[in-house]
């Protein structure tokens, strides 16, 4: 796993460190895409707490943006949505998870619990086959 340490827009912090010992599926995307990630995280995380059902909080899901293109704007954006129950997003202030993103595509990895990538590929959508197949990468590592 890739080293990070960031904080989310609720100012939570997370690091490769606190996150050792469960599965992560680590979903991330540039600042411009935010819609794209935020809707594809969302709805992967909903149809796994769905379908993992009571093993959920075995698993950690970590959605970030490279965050390093902020203006006051998006600054301005983020400090209003503190007050909205949004899911948690990380902000790569600093790039560090940034090798590997594409424009308009989210990066979706997955690593078990010994911070081993087990899979990882670029998603424009997020669609049922998608999802069963994390579901089923993710029941093997429980």
């Amino acid at each position: 796993m890739p080293q990070f340490h960031m904080k989310d827009q609720y100012g939570q912090s997370y690091s490769d460190e606190s996150v050792k010992g469960k599965p992560v599926v680590l979903m991330g995307c540039f600042l411009r895409d935010l819609e794209l990630c935020r809707k594809q995280g969302r709805k992967l995380y909903w149809k796994m707490q769905n379908l993992l059902w009571k093993d959920s909080s075995k698993v950690h899901f970590l959605l970030y943006l490279d965050f390093r293109e902020t203006n006051k704007l998006v600054e301005d954006y983020l400090e209003e949505s503190k007050t909205k129950q949004y899911e948690s997003i990380l902000l790569d202030r600093k790039g560090n998870l940034s090798l590997g993103l594409n424009k308009g595509e989210s990066y979706l990895r997955i690593f078990n619990k010994s911070g081993k990538m087990i899979s990882s590929s670029y998603q424009e959508e997020m669609n049922e086959d998608l999802i069963q197949e994390i579901y089923g990468i993710l029941k093997k590592e429980l």
